[in-house]
């Protein structure tokens, strides 16, 4: 996991729900890597998929911080998953496939 791109330095982390409560980083930082590393390989992307949409988000003018303003999912865990796509009207993600 460590060799995945990740999002976790690009600003500060506000709360996704409420976007008031600073929450601290580092603990959502990794809980987010406990939650990505106890999905089960039939519903998680390949590697190099995760790096892929990741890299698209990280430049994506919908994204605050961790979260997807589309659909308010952690951006990480949403791009872990097979059966998700991007919420964005472009669809970014439609371009790979695994």
């Amino acid at each position: 996991m460590e060799d995945m791109v990740k999002l976790y330095d690009s600003a500060p982390v506000l709360c996704r729900k409420c976007l008031e409560i600073p929450i601290n980083e580092q603990e959502l930082a990794e809980t987010l890597d406990r939650y990505l590393e106890t999905l089960p390989d039939e519903i998680r992307v390949p590697p190099e998929i995760y790096e892929a949409r990741l890299a698209l988000c990280a430049d994506c003018p919908h994204r605050l911080f961790y979260t997807c303003v589309k659909c308010g999912c952690y951006v990480q865990a949403r791009a872990a998953k097979r059966a998700n796509a991007c919420p964005a009207e472009e669809r970014a993600w439609d371009r790979f496939s695994d």
